[in-house]
């Protein structure tokens, strides 16, 4: 981990001196944050046996600096599980880093490194102390990004967006546009600069939605192209070239009611990769819905429901496969505000794992399926 720029520059933006723009009013520059610390009991399935840790799940690091009445900039540092680069723990990274203009409610441009707006959860599924759950819906869960491909399911990233709502006889008409690199960035130095979108091709989405009192809906989409050649070329006998630039499409549909004590929150995913089953396509889809109870001003309980669907189609020079995978996870759970800023929270989720293989040259098929249980407690901080 290069850790040393990045806290050069917080130490600038935190502490640097007033340069020739600065202003005698200037406003001060505000560092905040959240975090959440678990302790996590897993039951044993397939070859992992039970086990139970405690773990620092995920930190946010925020500073913000007001640059005049319209203009804004904000830095956004992420640590996931136990981050030590010396122990090689966990991930650090920098998620965002943008400047935003603002001229009111009906338009705001935002331009750096930014958490585009997808669905609902999208932009605040890293504020632990403002959702119920410990462990997010699948497509959220950043701190699983290690099994589970989280960047497939929402952009991750954007780098201009410009977004607002319209208000009409007491309708708000949401909107957002973004644009971004595609998921082709580079990761290996002996091939150039790293971080960099090695292709011609962009990330475009956006979201429009609709607002009525306490109904929130929208709908959200991005296009853009994936390489997978480098990696799925020598598996399949294939030339590289037929396996860059593969088409990639997201669709969202989000919906939130709340109507005391009550409140209804759910959201539907659908990816598409690929359009040519002869050489790949994958298609996932993934829902989740929530309902919720507040029992007292500080206390909430909820039930959810969270199911992931993959399918792909792989055909090689010689032979072709479908793999299918499913998983369901019903849970439930709790949050208390000790304070109004420390969150207790108790989680209970029973998770079942399917997956099915096709290999049609060989005419074989393989099935696995594994069920366990997840039981969490978890401290999320607001400071």
């Amino acid at each position: 981990m290069r850790l040393l720029p990045v806290i050069i520059l917080v130490l600038a933006f935190t502490w640097g001196s007033p340069g020739p723009l600065a202003q005698s009013a200037d406003s001060p520059i505000k560092v905040f944050g959240y975090f959440q610390t678990s302790f996590q009991q897993w039951t044993a399935y397939d070859d992992h046996p039970d086990n139970n840790t405690f773990n620092l799940q995920q930190m946010n690091l925020f500073l913000q600096k007001d640059l005049g009445s319209d203009w804004t900039a904000f830095i956004n540092l992420e640590f996931l599980n136990n981050f030590s680069s010396g122990r090689r723990w966990g991930s650090f990274s920098l998620e965002e880093a943008w400047i935003r203009y603002r001229k009111d409610n009906r338009l705001q441009l935002k331009i750096g490194l930014l958490t585009p707006i997808f669905n609902n959860l999208n932009e605040i599924k890293n504020r632990t102390p403002l959702l119920p759950y410990i462990i997010r819906p699948l497509a959220y869960e950043t701190s699983f990004n290690e099994f589970i491909d989280v960047d497939a399911f929402t952009p991750i990233q954007a780098f201009t967006q410009v977004y607002g709502f319209i208000p009409w006889n007491g309708l708000k008409f949401d909107y957002a546009l973004y644009l971004g690199n595609s998921p082709n960035i580079n990761n290996d130095p002996t091939r150039g600069q790293t971080g960099i979108d090695t292709t011609t091709t962009l990330l475009y989405g956006g979201r429009v939605g609709l607002r009525f009192n306490d109904i929130k809906l929208g709908f959200s989409g991005t296009y853009d192209n994936d390489n997978v050649g480098t990696r799925l070329a020598p598996v399949l006998s294939r030339p590289i070239s037929e396996l860059n630039e593969l088409p990639r499409r997201r669709l969202g549909a989000d919906l939130s009611v709340n109507i005391a004590p009550f409140q209804l929150e759910g959201e539907f995913i659908d990816v598409k990769l690929g359009d040519d089953p002869q050489i790949l396509k994958q298609e996932v889809s993934f829902y989740y819905a929530t309902l919720g109870y507040h029992l007292t001003e500080q206390f909430f309980a909820y039930g959810s429901y969270w199911y992931l669907d993959s399918q792909v189609d792989i055909a090689s020079t010689t032979s072709s496969a479908d793999e299918f995978e499913d998983i369901s996870i019903p849970t439930m759970g709790i949050y208390y505000n000790l304070t109004d800023r420390v969150r207790f929270k108790a989680q209970h989720a029973w998770v079942a794992i399917s997956n099915e293989f096709r290999d049609f040259g060989e005419t074989a098929t393989a099935k696995v399926s594994a069920d366990f249980r997840v039981a969490t407690v978890a401290i999320s901080v607001w400071f």
